[in-house]
């Protein structure tokens, strides 16, 4: 049997302090790449080391 270890990586969801239709997402741990190019993949936007921000759309 093997073990799989947890991954640490974090991520921290926050409205947008200057835009409320926005998301920001703040990434930490020793293996925050990994949520960093999954939130990438998802068409986030990278505005900072480990800070990524998505526009919602309001219609």
């Amino acid at each position: 049997m093997t073990t799989t270890l947890p991954i640490d990586a974090h991520v921290h969801l926050d409205t947008h302090p200057t835009h409320p239709s926005a998301v920001t997402a703040v990434l930490t741990g020793t293996q925050a790449h990994i949520a960093h190019l999954g939130l990438e993949a998802a068409d986030w936007t990278v505005v900072a080391d480990n800070v990524l921000v998505l526009q919602r759309c309001l219609f």
